[in-house]
């Protein structure tokens, strides 16, 4: 019995962290900073989203060492668009938002 109980014991830790690598979040996806951001819109913050948020507020654009907040409006808007399954009214409603915002 208490081989058993052991081999289940060492079977869980061995199987744990294969199982949670999966949950890391791909700070760089453009989905999941459509999800990060679509949940900002909504008031949500959760911790999990500060690197997705940090790449969508690292996305810049400059003229002549000015902020250009236009293009960093379209920059923003074509990262989005790389997400097939971003709804285009939430890319809107993030874009509108936080859109044109220095980062």
């Amino acid at each position: 019995m208490k081989k058993t109980v052991m081999a289940v014991a060492w079977l869980c830790l061995s199987v744990s962290p294969a199982v949670f690598a999966d949950e890391r979040i791909e700070a760089h996806d453009p989905c999941t900073v459509f999800l990060c951001m679509a949940g900002k819109v909504q008031g949500a913050n959760p911790s999990q989203c500060s690197g997705a948020v940090k790449t969508f507020f690292s996305l810049n654009a400059f003229k002549k060492f000015r902020f250009n907040p236009l293009k960093t409006l379209d920059l923003r808007k074509q990262f989005l668009g790389q997400c097939a399954s971003a709804d285009p009214a939430y890319v809107s409603k993030i874009l509108s938002q936080f859109g044109r915002l220095r980062g």
